[in-house]
Formats: structure tokens, sequence, C-alpha cells
């Protein structure tokens, strides 16, 4: 990402509506939806911010982004949409017409204090099971990818599963843009460019992965994983480079891991789909998702990656820990929930009620996938014929 001239501070000058937010270490997003609409977030959830009428005019953000890109080399008049980063490090994304209908400013700050995985555990966003899973098996020199949404806090524990690696191994890190906080003496950076041309030329994630292969890393760390990089960090994962971790922008475990094997797709390299699911399989023996609920983020889930069942074309997982839903008493929320979902016992299970679904049918194909505990309480329970040998629980 290209660095500009300008600080925080100087956006807080031109526009000051903005300068109580800038100082205020509470705030992670600034943004600015065009003139006079001002959102801030502060400790994960966001809110509109009245400003007087007649100021944050068209003209104000439009000397502010400016100022933003200021020795960048960007030109707002030919390039519409810019990814900048502060000399402060906080990014910033502007959007002009045409490519949007306002002048829009989002301004992202990052954390000054690094948590480490004690604080985070401490904190209650992750829960003690899930740090030694997490630990075993970067140690084991297995691999760790945290799935979550936008906001989720993928970053940040991404960050504090860093300082789990031995300080004595070499570690390469790559970036979209730098946010991940290294304490290892021997270790690489790399970071990528969306845009530019010449001097400033593109520079796209799957090129650093490429490259970075050739600077000798113990472990890799990606920052996130976007595109047709999947492909080259799965090849590099299956054959070497254990202990390595990356993110994926993902609302489940199994979405997680099927939108891995769709990234590597558009690699183009025309392997089957079965063939690029055993490889993922192969890659991550870990997922843990991250989300923010009312505000505040943790982890929801964690699942042990066994393998992919082409039959099904279903991954073969095991629950390692799982958010328990906030119970009531005794069948006071029994209306609420779908008869389908009470008889499959299994927390997010998706089956259309529309479609006819039999008790053995949902055993059945629940059985294969290994998809949790539930499942596996429900066939030693009395599910319909008798389980294969080959199909039994880890």
């Amino acid at each position: 990402m290209i660095e500009t001239q300008a600080s925080l501070a100087e956006v807080g000058e031109h526009l000051a509506d903005l300068r109580q937010f800038v100082g205020d270490d509470s705030v992670s997003e600034i943004i600015v939806n065009g003139p006079g609409r001002l959102y801030v977030e502060r400790e994960g959830r966001l809110a509109r911010v009245a400003v007087p009428e007649g100021s944050l005019t068209r003209r104000d953000l439009e000397a502010a982004a400016a100022m933003i890109t200021r020795g960048s080399g960007f030109d707002l008049r030919i390039e519409p949409i810019v990814d900048v980063r502060l000399s402060d490090g906080s990014r910033v994304a502007i959007a002009s017409p045409p490519a949007s209908t306002e002048l829009a400013i989002t301004i992202r700050r990052f954390s000054k204090c690094m948590l480490s995985a004690a604080d985070l555990v401490g904190s209650g966003s992750l829960p003690r099971p899930v740090l030694l899973a997490v630990r075993d098996t970067l140690l084991g020199d297995g691999n760790v990818l945290i799935a979550g949404g936008t906001g989720s806090g993928k970053t940040t524990l991404l960050n504090a599963c860093v300082g789990l690696l031995p300080a004595s191994d070499r570690i390469v890190v790559i970036e979209d843009t730098i946010e991940i906080r290294l304490k290892h003496a021997n270790s690489l950076r790399l970071e990528g460019r969306a845009f530019g041309a010449g001097a400033n030329a593109r520079v796209s994630i799957r090129d650093l992965v490429r490259h970075t292969l050739r600077h000798r890393p113990d472990r890799i760390v990606l920052g996130e994983v976007r595109g047709p990089e999947a492909a080259d960090v799965i090849q590099a994962l299956v054959t070497g480079h254990g202990g390595s971790l990356s993110t994926i922008h993902a609302s489940t475990c199994a979405g997680a891991l099927d939108r891995l094997a769709t990234c590597a797709l558009q690699a183009g390299d025309a392997l089957p789909w079965d063939v690029v699911c055993r490889s993922v399989a192969a890659a991550f023996q870990l997922v843990v998702r991250q989300a923010r609920v009312d505000g505040v983020r943790a982890v929801r889930e964690a699942v042990a990656v066994l393998g992919y069942e082409p039959r099904t074309g279903g991954w073969l997982t095991r629950t390692v820990w799982e958010e328990e839903a906030a119970a009531g008493p005794a069948g006071a929320d029994d209306a609420a929930v779908p008869a389908w979902r009470r008889v499959a016992g299994v927390p997010g299970l998706l089956v259309s009620p529309a479609e006819p679904v039999t008790v053995a049918g949902l055993l059945r194909s629940l059985g294969d996938t290994r998809r949790s505990e539930a499942t596996r309480g429900l066939w030693r329970s009395g599910g319909p014929g008798r389980r294969p040998a080959s199909r039994e629980a880890a």
C-alpha cells in the first residue's frame, strides 16, 4: 500500500468535525459517507454523529482528500478509488464520482496496544481451549486458518497467534496493508500494492506468495486470502512451512474452507474441485471462527479439519470448541426453534424447511461429514442402520 505524507492529525485540522475523534483511542473507524454524513465506530459499535448544518461540505471533503493523497502519486480526477496509508499507520479509503455518488472517506485506525493471546483469554474473547488448540497446532507444524467477517477481530486474533510462534523461527509476513506486529528478530515483511503504474507498479499478493519461498521461511503468515494466491498458499503449506497462519472472510468454519477452495480455483490451474478440496484439507489443520455480536468480538467456534469426502461433498471435521447458545428455562424457546432444527440438534445446520427431510436421510448425511459431537450423539443413540467402521468419529 502506498504511504502518503499526511498524518491523521492533519486530517483533523482539515475536517474540524473529525478533530475530537482523531485523538480518541477508543475510536477504531471514522466514516464520512458524503457531505454532512459522519459515522464513528467506538468499541465495536457504529453510530451516526450529528454535525452542524453547513459543515463537512463537499468542498471540505475535496480539500481533505487532496491533502490525504499528497505525495502518493494519486490524482482523484483520474483515479476515483484510492487506498492509502497515513504516516501514522492509519488506513484511508477514498471513493469519489463517478465511482461513487458522493465523495466518501473511510479512516481505519489501528490500536497502539498489541494484545497477546493471554490478554484475549483474560478478556474472554479467546476461550482457553481454543488457545491451547491453536498453540498445539502451530507448534506441531500444523496450519491455522482464522475466519470471520469484516471488523470481527480477525487481525487482532492473528496478531496474538503470531506471538505463539517460536522466537528462533524465520517468519515471512505477507499483507496488502501492514497490520501485523512482529517481535521476531528473524522476520521479513512483504506488502502488496493494488494500484499504481511506473515506479509505483502494482504488486499482487500472489506475486509475493511465490516470492516468499525464495526467502527461506520457516513459517508464512498471510494477512488475508482473497483470490488466486490461495492456490500458491495451499501448495506452499502442503509441501512444507508447517505452523503457518492466515485469515479469510467467511461466516462459518465450513464456509471458510469452501471459500478457500473457490479462491484457489481462480488461479486457473484447471484442477477438479475434489482435488482442490483435498489440498485445502491437507493445508489447514484448524479453523477458528471469529465474529462480532452486539459489538463484542470473540471466537465463536473452532474445528479440526480431518479431510474431505468427495462422495458427499462435505468436509470431515471435529468440533474443538463451540460457543454454547444462551439457554433459558427448559422448553422456553421450543416454539421459536424450527422443528427440523430441533430434530437435527446441530447448531449451524441449514436445511430448507420447504424440502421434505427424513430423519434417516438427515442422520446419514450428517454422519458422513462428521459435523459435530451432537451428530455423533444422534448416531450413538439409535440412528438408522449401523455406522460403517471407517466412519467412526475421531
